[in-house]
């Protein structure tokens, strides 16, 4: 029976004399601001709030408002769209049915552009505060979108890179 000889502490002892000699020579990783990824967090929220954790109170009122008036028209396209349907499914002649259903379907498409509309306020937020970090913060506060493919199962997917 031949004994192997423990490497688990000697590998631990070289990695603790590398660490120290690192710290020993100064070589620290240089403190980053958390102001941009804090503002990306807030941004990721809800719209506006990263703006105005940045003090921009301008760009934070006019898309927090446009966010909440996108999502107030979600909420009442959804209310007008469920009574219209309970119309059509109570409609006692088909012509009436068929103009509930019409009906139905003119809000619906509302309440999918509401959606949409909101959905690129959103998009614009983000956008926004990504612009304002890098200009503020420099290139190595930044997030870099990398779209890709692969071969050998053909599918395709994206990557983040984000850096703050």
């Amino acid at each position: 029976m031949t004994r192997t000889p423990q490497r688990k502490p000697a590998l631990l002892l070289i990695l603790a004399l590398l660490l120290a000699q690192g710290m020993l020579n100064g070589e620290t990783e240089p403190a980053r601001d958390p102001r941009p990824r804090k503002a990306l967090e807030k941004s990721l929220l809800f719209p506006g709030l990263g703006q105005l954790y940045e003090k921009q109170y301008v760009k934070a009122a006019l898309f927090c408002a446009a966010e909440v008036a996108c999502l107030a028209l979600v909420y009442i396209h959804i209310g007008k769209g469920n009574d219209a349907y309970w119309n059509y499914r109570q409609a006692a002649t088909a012509a009436d049915a068929g103009a509930w259903r019409r009906e139905t379907e003119r809000l619906d498409r509302r309440r999918n552009a509401a959606i949409l509309a909101a959905a690129g306020v959103w998009v614009l937020n983000m956008a926004d505060i990504l612009v304002f970090t890098r200009k503020k913060y420099g290139r190595e506060s930044s997030l870099a979108f990398h779209p890709f493919y692969r071969h050998e199962n053909q599918a395709y997917g994206a990557g983040v890179t984000c850096r703050f």
